[in-house]
C-alpha cells in the first residue's frame, strides 16, 4: 500500500499472522517486534527494534517494559491501552506514539497483535526521528 506505514488497521490481515511466525521470520520483518506477556515483561525484542531504540535485547529480556525498558510509555495512552487490549482480547489496535529517548524523541506507529495464548506483539514503525532543538 504506497504511502502506509505497514501496520495500519488496514493491514491487519497481514499482521495478524505475526504470533505464527518463527524468531528468524520475526527478525526478517521491516519494523520492531516486541513481545510482551499480559504483565508487560518483555519475552521477545528483535534486532529492528533494537536499532530503533538503541537498546540492546539481552538488555530488555525478563524486564517489565513499562518501568524498566520504555517507562515514557507507562501513560494512559500507551500502558492504559495495552492492558485494556490484553484484558479484552481485542482485535489488533492502532495508534501514533512519541518515545522520549535521553537524546531524541521518535515519532513511532504501535499496533498491538494478540497472540491468543496471553502475550500480545507490539510492532513498532518509525515515522521520524528527532534530536532535541531541532
Amino acid at each position: 500500500m504506497p504511502g502506509s506505514h505497514g501496520i495500519c488497521p488496514g493491514c491487519s490481515r497481514e499482521v495478524r499472522g505475526v504470533p505464527r511466525l518463527s524468531e528468524t521470520e520475526l527478525e526478517a520483518l521491516p519494523f520492531g517486534v516486541i513481545e510482551l506477556d499480559g504483565a508487560g515483561t518483555v519475552l521477545g525484542y528483535s534486532a529492528a527494534e533494537s536499532a530503533l531504540s538503541g537498546r540492546e535485547p539481552g538488555s530488555v529480556i525478563g524486564k517489565n517494559f513499562f518501568l524498566d525498558v520504555a517507562p515514557c510509555t507507562a501513560v494512559k495512552e500507551f500502558q492504559g491501552r495495552f492492558r485494556s487490549f490484553v484484558e479484552l482480547k481485542s482485535e489488533p489496535e492502532s495508534f501514533d506514539f512519541i518515545f522520549s529517548f535521553p537524546n531524541r524523541t521518535a515519532h513511532v506507529a504501535i499496533l498491538f497483535v494478540g497472540s491468543g495464548s496471553g502475550t500480545a506483539f507490539v510492532l513498532v514503525r518509525s515515522r521520524t526521528s528527532v534530536a532535541p532543538g531541532t
